[in-house]
C-alpha cells in the first residue's frame, strides 16, 4: 500500500545496512510487498563502499527516507538515527539480510491495535540456515497469547528484529539501542521493553531470519549476552534478583547438557538437564521456553544419529 510523504504511516521500519546490497534489495522488496497498512521505509547506510549508496539515491520509492551518515556509525547508533526519523505510531527495526512475509506488518499492527496495553507484538520466524539449505519454523505459540514475557527474555529466549513491532514512543522513552552492547544490543532493548508491560504473540510467521557463513560474531558473544542479563538483573528489585540468577544458572547448564549430548556423554547431559529444571522448574512451564528447549536438547540428540533434513521454501510449513 503507498502512502504520500506528508501523510501518517501507521508503521516506520528502520533498516541499517552496511555491505549487503544483495541482500539489501531482497530486504526492501519485502517490505515493499506489504500491504492493507500504510508503512514507511527508514533506510540507514553505515558506510558501504559495494554501490549501496548510489543504489539507494537513485531508488524510486515514495515512502523511502535515506539517510547517509558521513562517519561509520555501527549498529546501535545507526539504527537510532532511523528511530529518531521514524514518522509511525509503531516501529520495526528489520536486519538488511532477513525477508518480511506477506501481510507481516498488518498482522503485527492489528495485534497492538486489539491489545492496547501491550508493550510490543511478536510473531513467529523461520529461519534459513544457508549453508545447509535448511528452513525450520522456530518455536512459538500457536495460539494469541498476552503475556509478561520478562522472565523468558533474561532466561535466554529471544525473538530477532523482523519479528517485532514496537510502539514508537515507548522506544523513544526508553532511549533506543545502547551502544557498545553489539551484537545483543536487541536482546538489551527487549529486556528494558519487557519490563514496562506485557507483549501480545501471534502465531504467524512474519519473518524469515538468514542464518549465514558471514554473520559477524564475536569471540566473547557468550560473555556479552551475560553482561546484558546482568544489566537486567541490577536494575530490578532487590528481592527478585535472586530468582533472576536463578534464571540464568538454569539456562547455563542447558548449555552444559547441549554440549554433552553433542558429544555423546549422554548422562552428563541428563544430569545437567535436571540441575536446569531444579534451579527455575517454574520457567519450562511458558509456551516460549518449554518447546524451545525440548527441540534443542532433542536435536543434540538426533544429529549423533540423523543428518538434518533439507528442506526448500515451499517444503516450509510455515511458508
Amino acid at each position: 500500500m503507498s502512502n504520500p510523504r506528508n501523510s501518517q504511516p501507521q508503521v516506520s521500519v528502520v533498516i541499517a545496512t552496511r555491505n549487503r546490497l544483495t541482500w539489501l534489495k531482497e530486504c526492501l522488496e519485502s517490505v515493499q510487498s506489504q500491504r492493507d497498512i500504510s508503512w514507511e521505509l527508514v533506510v540507514i547506510d553505515d558506510s558501504s563502499d559495494d554501490g549501496t549508496r548510489p543504489w539507494l539515491r537513485n531508488l524510486k520509492c515514495e515512502n523511502l527516507k535515506v539517510i547517509l551518515p558521513d562517519e561509520h556509525l555501527f549498529r546501535a547508533r545507526a539504527a537510532n538515527l532511523g528511530l529518531a526519523a521514524a514518522r509511525g505510531d509503531y516501529v520495526m527495526s528489520l536486519d538488511d539480510d532477513d525477508i518480511l512475509h506477506p501481510g507481516a506488518l498488518s498482522v503485527l499492527a492489528r495485534a497492538l491495535e486489539k491489545y492496547p496495553e501491550a508493550v510490543a507484538s511478536v510473531g513467529a520466524r523461520r529461519t534459513w540456515f544457508t549453508a545447509e539449505d535448511y528452513f525450520r519454523r522456530d518455536a512459538h505459540p500457536r495460539s494469541v497469547r498476552l503475556l509478561n514475557i520478562f522472565d523468558e527474555l533474561l532466561y535466554g529466549w529471544s525473538a530477532v528484529s523482523g519479528q517485532n513491532l514496537y510502539r514508537t514512543g515507548l522506544i523513544r522513552n526508553l532511549g533506543g539501542y545502547s551502544d557498545g552492547l553489539s551484537p545483543c544490543d536487541d536482546r538489551d532493548l527487549w529486556l528494558r521493553v519487557a519490563a514496562e508491560g506485557k507483549v501480545v504473540l501471534v502465531p504467524e510467521t512474519v519473518v524469515t531470519y538468514r542464518l549465514h557463513p558471514n554473520q559477524w560474531r564475536p569471540e566473547n558473544l557468550l560473555a556479552i549476552r551475560e553482561q546484558v542479563a546482568r544489566k537486567a538483573i541490577r536494575a530490578l528489585p532487590r528481592e527478585r534478583r535472586r530468582s533472576a540468577l536463578r534464571l540464568r544458572q538454569s539456562n547455563a547448564w542447558i548449555d552444559t547438557a547441549e554440549d554433552a549430548f553433542s558429544e555423546g556423554r549422554y548422562w552428563d547431559g541428563t544430569q545437567a538437564t535436571f540441575r536446569a529444571l531444579g534451579a527455575a522448574p517454574g520457567i519450562y512451564f511458558s509456551p516460549l521456553i518449554g518447546e524451545w528447549i525440548l527441540r534443542r536438547l532433542g536435536g543434540r540428540i538426533a544429529r549423533r544419529f540423523v543428518p538434518a533434513k533439507k528442506t526448500t521454501p515451499d517444503d516450509d510449513p510455515s511458508s
